[in-house]
């Protein structure tokens, strides 16, 4: 079976801490069981390798990039190819005795990563592990899988709220990508990781859209487009924390604005995140979930649920069933007159509700069916051409049979024969005027540390709702995420335009016309906006 491989990107910190759940969800739900495999092909986003010591290694195809401070004590080249200090010595071509070698302070790693190691060198350690929620300080605090030498990318001589060297202008991060050390380097890695494959269906990026990694995404993405012509998909995100008004807000605005016209001009499709209502000008209250409770200002929390739905839609293209499915033909049904921007849905956990059959489910559900976690975008039921994929309901709970089908016999769902079929129905029957692509598999997601604890405590181990709390952890839930294109995404951009119109001239942003944005290309992004607002209104349909 070919692997129709993946590479993915994480450019910036918080897209770190997205990409960190989202790898420890993936190994969180690896099947060992040779007679249970799993409904997911894990080669499309991993590779298989071999370490110096000649052991086979199961990696993320992956490079990410930050700044020096986020690694704390992760090492540059990983630990699965490790070199020890004598194996060094060993290898250096002038006498050792006569090198002076300079160290930096070993960072201590967190509670969690501590146990981590103690269980690896302990197999039968059963102890439960340390409370994670006051403990996070980056990314590298709770992330699982182990990576490939050539996976980790650091940015030295930049600190996030550093006053001497700011990160924080997107022109910055074009200039970056522009000097030769740094693109040589990085596309060379790319280069790498596409030589590799077999069957290679494209890129996912995921990247920051506030700062100076917005600049150095858009340069990567073009340089994909023109090196390589694989399919782009692209997510540039915004952390929820709220913030006073200042300056700083103008700025995130400039550089969302800059970056959404570049990643729309060369990616085959993006979606903004954000687990706020509102991202402009300044962070707004938080998406509602009805079964969670979560705090949007820490990024431990925001990040779980937004990398939850970049996994869960993902699955689309990532099927063992369906290996002809691939990330082209998602692109191709939703980026369809120009539009590019989508929207992304996230319903977590899905509705279950306890001993209750999906006919039932879907009978009594009131309300919006999804949540949106796009910035300033309400994804309507109606006038979408969405992509959708349903995971944690087995065929077993689809409807009671005939002996004891009772009132279910009398609804026109009751003679549908497979969840998907169902689904497809209800989606016909409510979204009017939609064109929705459903996948769907029947294992759920399963829920294990490092995994917030954000459920409410009517939620079951096994993700159904009840109506009282339970007093157990939840080991697995039902999810549904999806891609949506349709008219929700004007006031998106407009709102957008909106808050950017307000800069009279870019004159007075003198760290962006000093880095080299010229007067006719913010007046070209401001035209970008409302040409894109204007090609997701209702007469477009």
């Amino acid at each position: 079976m070919t692997s129709r491989e993946i590479l993915t990107i994480q450019l910036g910190h918080y897209s770190n801490f997205i990409g960190s759940h989202w790898w420890n969800i993936q190994e969180s739900n690896f099947s060992y069981d040779p007679d249970n495999p799993s409904e997911i092909n894990h080669d499309v986003l991993y590779r298989e390798g071999e370490n110096l010591k000649k052991q086979v290694t199961y990696t993320p195809r992956l490079l990410l990039i930050d700044l020096e401070e986020a690694f704390g004590y992760l090492k540059k080249q990983g630990t699965l190819y490790d070199v020890t200090q004598s194996e060094e010595a060993q290898q250096c071509l002038w006498d050792d005795k006569k090198v002076q070698v300079l160290k930096k302070e070993a960072v201590d790693k967190t509670p969690f990563i501590k146990s981590l190691d103690e269980s690896s060198e302990a197999s039968n350690s059963t102890s439960s592990p340390p409370n994670l929620e006051n403990n996070i300080g980056s990314w590298v605090d709770y992330l699982l899988p182990r990576f490939h030498p050539r996976t980790l990318n650091v940015i030295k001589h930049h600190k996030h709220d550093g006053a001497m060297y700011p990160f924080s202008i997107f022109t910055y991060g074009k200039n970056l990508w522009n000097t030769e050390q740094f693109s040589d380097d990085f596309s060379e890695r790319i280069r790498a990781y596409v030589e590799e494959c077999d069957l290679m269906q494209g890129f996912q990026i995921i990247l920051d859209s506030v700062d100076c990694f917005a600049g150095i995404g858009a340069s990567c993405i073009q340089h994909l487009r023109d090196e390589y012509g694989k399919s782009i998909v692209s997510f540039p995100c915004i952390d929820s924390k709220k913030t006073e008004p200042s300056t700083s807000n103008v700025i995130k605005i400039l550089n969302t604005a800059l970056c959404w016209q570049h990643v729309g001009e060369y990616a085959s499709l993006f979606s903004p995140l954000c687990c706020g209502e509102t991202a402009w000008p300044q962070i707004g209250e938080p998406r509602i979930f009805n079964h969670l409770t979560y705090n949007s200002e820490v990024k431990y929390h925001s990040s779980a649920l937004l990398a939850t739905a970049l996994d869960t839609l993902t699955i689309r293209y990532r099927r063992r069933e369906y290996p002809n499915v691939v990330l082209s033909d998602l692109c191709a049904d939703l980026n369809k007159l120009g539009r590019k921007a989508v929207a992304t849905s996230l319903t977590l956990p899905f509705p279950m509700t306890a001993k209750a059959d999906l006919i039932d489910v879907l009978d009594e559900l009131e309300g919006p069916l999804w949540t949106s976690l796009t910035p300033n975008c309400d994804i309507p039921m109606d006038k979408n051409m969405q992509s959708i994929v349903l995971r944690g309901i087995s065929e077993e709970r689809l409807k009671r049979p005939i002996s004891d089908a009772m009132k279910q016999m009398s609804k026109p769902a009751y003679r549908c024969s497979t969840v998907h079929e169902m689904m497809m129905l209800y989606l016909a029957c409510t979204c009017h005027a939609s064109a929705t692509y459903l996948s769907n598999i029947s294992s759920p997601l399963n829920i294990k540390p490092p995994y917030p604890k954000i459920f409410n405590n009517n939620i079951t181990e096994t993700g159904d709702v009840i109506g009282w709390p339970v007093g157990t952890d939840v080991q697995s839930v039902p999810v549904m995420a999806g891609l949506h294109s349709g008219n929700g995404l004007s006031s998106m951009y407009e709102s957008l335009h909106d808050q950017l119109s307000k800069i009279k001239s870019i004159k007075k942003f003198h760290a962006f016309t000093d880095s080299g944005l010229e007067e006719d290309e913010f007046n070209e992004c401001l035209n970008h906006l409302l040409d894109c607002k204007e090609n997701y209104e209702d007469h477009y349909m």
